[in-house]
């Protein structure tokens, strides 16, 4: 069973992580490009961290400390999850 946060909005719902640039992205409702870990709601992150994680990586594309600095993850909650995704047209 997945963790739990208690959203301000949604109340409890399940845990999930994205990039500071899609939790931006409630506020500006601009969408910023939309990259997942897996389904339904995997790690998630914008077209710009794809291009760093890419950049950094080598040839794997494997996350390091830089690229995940650049994400800057943040916690949100399932339901948040779900409108940065709509916002990113998935």
């Amino acid at each position: 069973m997945a963790d739990l946060v208690d959203c301000t909005v949604h109340g409890p719902q399940e845990e999930t992580f994205v990039c500071q640039h899609l939790a931006q992205s409630l506020k500006t409702m601009k969408p910023v490009g939309f990259f997942y870990s897996s389904e339904p709601r995997g790690d998630a992150w914008c077209s710009q961290c794809e291009e760093v994680r890419i950049r950094e990586g080598g040839p794997t594309g494997d996350w390091n400390e830089r690229s995940e600095a650049f994400a800057q993850i943040k916690i949100l909650c399932g339901a948040c999850y779900d409108k940065v995704r709509a916002i990113n047209k998935l």
